[in-house]
């Protein structure tokens, strides 16, 4: 199942995309904005793979141009069936993907795909406040701040509120 878009494509990310992951994990900028302080070694994110896609709960796929290059990754996880739910994550693979508007044409696939084929009523995604493009990105197709949560995460000694932000579905909005 590919999602498609004009300039990129989705495609289910496999474990061949290992390398991709554990490169964003080295960015220090992504490490940054997305406040990430583990580390991993690429045998770690080989079993991560190995271990999302036997989970019913989420889909992952890999953020693909046209030409087939991996330029990120996003998920759509902790589905809640029942509730008609989901969280959201996106990644791009290193700061020159950034600003371009990949990421954006990767959520309205997620959007779409969210709530036209898996009948899903809202998305709901966390950001940090420092991550101000992403913020942009999420609020042009669609997103707005449902809650802030003051001071939720400390990155070398600095603080930074959590955004949480959701799009529900036109349907049943």
């Amino acid at each position: 199942m590919n999602l498609t878009a004009k300039r990129i494509f989705l495609r289910p990310i496999d474990v061949t995309d290992a390398h991709v992951l554990f490169e964003q994990t080295q960015d220090e900028t992504l490490r940054y904005l997305t406040g990430t302080t583990a580390t991993f070694s690429i045998e770690q994110i080989e079993q991560h793979i190995l271990s999302i896609q036997a989970d019913p709960s989420r889909f992952d796929f890999a953020i693909c141009l046209n030409s087939g290059e991996v330029i990120g990754e996003c998920s759509i996880l902790d589905i809640e069936a029942e509730l008609k739910q989901a969280g959201f994550r996106i990644s791009m693979r290193a700061l020159p993907w950034t600003g371009q508007g990949y990421g954006t044409e990767a959520i309205a696939c997620i959007i779409r795909f969210c709530f036209e084929e898996l009948r899903l009523h809202q998305l709901e995604l966390e950001v940090f406040s420092h991550n101000e493009r992403a913020i942009a990105s999420y609020k042009k197709v669609g997103f707005d701040i449902v809650e802030t949560i003051p001071d939720a995460v400390s990155y070398e000694g600095r603080s930074f509120d959590e955004i949480i932000m959701r799009k529900c579905s036109p349907l049943y909005a």
